[in-house]
């Protein structure tokens, strides 16, 4: 395939995913809104920014042209860096041109708000207006601000090598233009959505390599030197990059409040000259860099490439913040850094916590913060692939719902169907109104257990709570967590719905009404809501809609009455907000009639504490148990003809095909499957149900069972699918992936072939072990 046929590829690929998000909202909503939303959600999984939120400001003058435009922001805890974006997006079966002129009208919109911005205007704003809380921050906290990232997003192609140069507002204010074409966006997403690295060529900024000592002995894992860096060098490299600086290190600046930090500030103030003698200097990683010979002898740093401070980003903003807030003099400031280079990329999100754990000394660091250790999102995502939703009421058809650990798994997951039928079944199966990530499952979870507050700090710094808590506690989710956060993620779609779009809408308030009502649901119904019977039902009760539909308008009057002359949203963000809302409770009276409206959605605590009493181990038991169970069913035959297979066609590697062998002799010999062969046994079987399903197929029907188990041989037919699929609803004991194989007959997706007749014939053998009963029909 060309460039040209990959880029047009993609951009119908990006114009599909907006139009889905578009149609998923159920009274509509923008194409530019959500069009904004998508690629601001691929900049942030791939680090450019964080905590970003949709919100469209145009400003017009009388003739209707458009003075000041942004159509979303993200806004640094410390205020210090400001991302705005501006979106240009048209839905087109071709490449667009974005010319020179267009990229220029943009970046002068989006600087003109920041201009009106600090200039007051706030105060020609109304303050249910969704950019009031933006204009009115920036305005209080204008000293503060450091830096303006403007992010110009487009699906259409730059014409020409268009380049913004930096430049200054106000003297203090550092402004930043970052271009976002359908090409950029291209190179991001097949990139894997790696961050774009940091580059610095030290002698075309600073008129000078980096003077530095190698070390003297060369391995295969890392080289690193030694080098003296300047206050003034580090500041200036700080202004411009920011947090992004400091991506892979263990913390964000701590301000001036710990002791470190006080003693970082009086050293620059009082006695610049001892700051390299004072301090232990910063650790650095480098995917690249080039370092050689100078002319005059002695050895430099010229360039690097993706440099990131891992240990010193407290001494890094000290230094810069000393500098602008104390007007300081950091000339005789200088710092020593241990840069690493690291020889096989792949292996950097293992080495640099550990460069981080063993180089840090100063404040201490937990090991939740260290932590790249996603068990928690790996096994979540291993349910939602197995875990079948419940069919609606008047449907038969199962679904599952689809966890992204990363952005994009789902577009991959489709691309596996080969055949435009398959895809039209994945798609039916796996709906996309049902696609969540891992920062709504924090959303969702923090919602009902009582955190809201934390919800709307924003998505990254709720995810990132929720998953110190989780690691600290070495927490695995299991089916019944899976289920209970469905049910929540379905409350939540249910009162966002409720809230309303455009001119039906509560209030303007939606992304902080929504999580405080839910959690404020839960705490008025004491926890009783039955989360287990919206898992089964897929949709909340009338009843329970109408009362969270009443609870949003409290709430929303709540969090305007209750500001306290502060900004909703900073206010919001406070616990003791939370708390206040605690104590308007409604009436004795108003609740009363709320619980008797909610009888039936209260769980039965006897149910609810049996089912919550399965713990971790039980479930990971059985769930191991099916697993060698599905792999020995398939007989010690087979996976010696897999093994085969897999050396043919060179799809399976020496180490695979070594583990068919091993899963051979264990079921040969009857022995137990080990954890190993288990988890290699499984990653092989779906290989091969992506590369040659027919021969599982053929597999599946040779393969016989014990006789003090088996049914006789007998004649499949539909009936026989219906019955144990019927079966299989209530008793929930074979694995997902039959399960859905049994839907797929049903659905006419597959024909009853032998094969297939056969693997069906087996499936019921497999139920029968748990007590279900073939229905009477004459055998074959």
């Amino acid at each position: 395939m060309s460039d040209a046929d990959e880029l047009l590829r993609f951009l119908t690929d990006l114009n599909q995913e907006v139009r889905a998000l578009t149609e998923a909202e159920q009274e509509g909503a923008m194409l530019e809104e959500k069009a904004t939303e998508y690629m601001i959600g691929m900049l942030s999984d791939a680090g450019e920014t964080e905590d970003a939120r949709v919100c469209t400001s145009i400003k017009a003058n009388k003739a209707n042209q458009i003075q000041h435009k942004i159509n979303g922001y993200a806004l640094s805890e410390d205020y210090e860096t400001v991302d705005l974006f501006i979106t240009f997006f048209q839905e087109s079966g071709e490449v667009r041109s974005f010319p020179k002129s267009e990229v220029t009208t943009a970046a002068n919109q989006s600087e003109r708000f920041l201009k009106d911005v600090f200039n007051g205007y706030r105060e020609k704003l109304d303050e249910s207006a969704p950019v009031y809380d933006l204009a009115q921050v920036l305005f209080e906290h204008a000293a503060k601000v450091v830096r303006a990232r403007i992010f110009i997003l487009t699906n259409a192609r730059l014409t020409s090598d268009t380049v913004l140069p930096d430049r200054k507002l106000r003297d203090t204010l550092h402004v930043q233009y970052h271009l976002w074409d359908l090409e950029r966006f291209h190179r991001l997403w097949t990139s894997r959505n790696r961050r774009e690295p940091i580059e610095i060529d030290f002698e075309k900024s600073y008129g000078k390599p980096l003077a530095c000592l190698p070390m003297p002995v060369s391995n295969n894992d890392y080289q690193s030197c030694l080098a003296i860096v300047s206050g003034t060098m580090l500041a200036e490299i700080y202004e411009r990059y920011g947090a992004r600086l400091l991506e892979q290190n263990v913390r964000s600046f701590l301000d001036f409040t710990g002791g470190v930090n006080k003693g970082i500030r009086n050293t620059i103030r009082t006695a610049p000259h001892r700051f390299l003698a004072y301090n232990n200097g910063i650790a650095a990683t480098a995917e690249d860099a080039e370092v050689r010979e100078m002319p005059g002898g002695g050895w430099a740093i010229y360039k690097v490439r993706d440099l990131q401070i891992v240990n010193g980003g407290q001494t890094t903003a000290a230094i810069f913040r000393t500098q602008r807030q104390d007007k300081a003099d950091i000339s005789s400031v200088f710092v020593q850094m241990k840069l690493t280079v690291l020889r096989r990329p792949e292996e950097m999100d293992e080495i640099i916590p550990l460069i981080s754990q063993f180089a840090n000394s100063q404040n201490g660091i937990q090991a939740a913060d260290l932590s790249a250790n996603n068990a928690f999102n790996r096994q979540l995502e291993k349910i939602s692939r197995t875990c079948w939703a419940p069919a609606v009421k008047g449907s038969a058809l199962q679904t599952r719902w689809f966890f992204e650990r990363a952005r994009g798994q789902y577009k991959v997951a489709y691309n596996r169907e080969l055949s435009p039928s398959r895809r039209t079944a994945f798609e039916k199966q796996n709906p996309r109104k049902q696609l969540f990530s891992k920062e709504m499952v924090a959303k969702f979870e923090h919602m009902w257990g009582g955190y809201p507050y934390l919800v709307a700090r924003g998505a990254q710094k709720n995810y990132s709570e929720f998953l110190k808590e989780k690691l600290k506690k070495d927490y695995l989710p299991n089916n019944v967590f899976f289920e209970d956060l469905i049910a929540k993620a379905i409350l939540f779609r249910a009162a966002d719905t409720e809230y309303g779009r455009g001119a039906t809408k509560i209030g303007d308030f939606k992304f902080l009404t929504v999580p405080y009502t839910l959690a404020f649901l839960n705490h008025l119904t004491g926890g009783r809501i039955d989360l287990f019977k919206i898992w089964k039902q897929q949709e909340v009760s009338e009843n329970l809609r109408e009362v969270i539909r009443k609870l949003l308008y409290v709430v929303d009057k709540f969090l305007l009455d209750n500001a306290g002359g502060k900004l909703v949203s900073e206010r919001a963000k406070q616990e003791d907000y939370w708390k206040l809302l605690l104590t308007k409770a409604p009436s004795s009276d108003s609740r009363q009639k709320m619980l008797s409206l909610l009888a039936d959605d209260f769980a039965d605590p006897q149910q609810q504490k049996k089912r919550y009493s399965q713990n971790n181990d039980e479930l990971a038991a059985e769930e191991r148990r099916q697993e060698e169970e599905s792999l020995r069913s398939l007989g010690g035959r087979a996976w010696e003809i897999i093994e085969q297979w897999g050396r043919q066609t060179d799809l399976l590697t020496p180490h695979k095909r070594g583990k068919c062998a091993a899963i051979a002799m264990s079921i040969n010999k009857k022995r137990p499957l080990t954890d190993s062969e288990i988890e290699n046994g499984r990653s092989i079987v779906d290989l091969v149900l992506e590369k040659n399903p027919q021969l599982l197929e053929e597999l599946y029907a040779e393969q016989t069972v014990s006789v003090t188990t088996a049914a006789p041989r007998r004649i499949v037919t539909m009936q026989d699918v219906e019955h144990l699929l019927e079966w299989e609803k209530s008793n929930k004991k074979l694995r997902a992936d039959d399960a859905g194989f049994l839907i797929k007959i049903k659905k006419g997706e597959l024909r009853l072939s032998d094969s297939v007749k056969g693997k069906v014939w087996y499936l019921q053998n497999s139920a029968v072990r748990h007590g279900y009963t073939v229905p009477a029909m004459a055998t074959a």
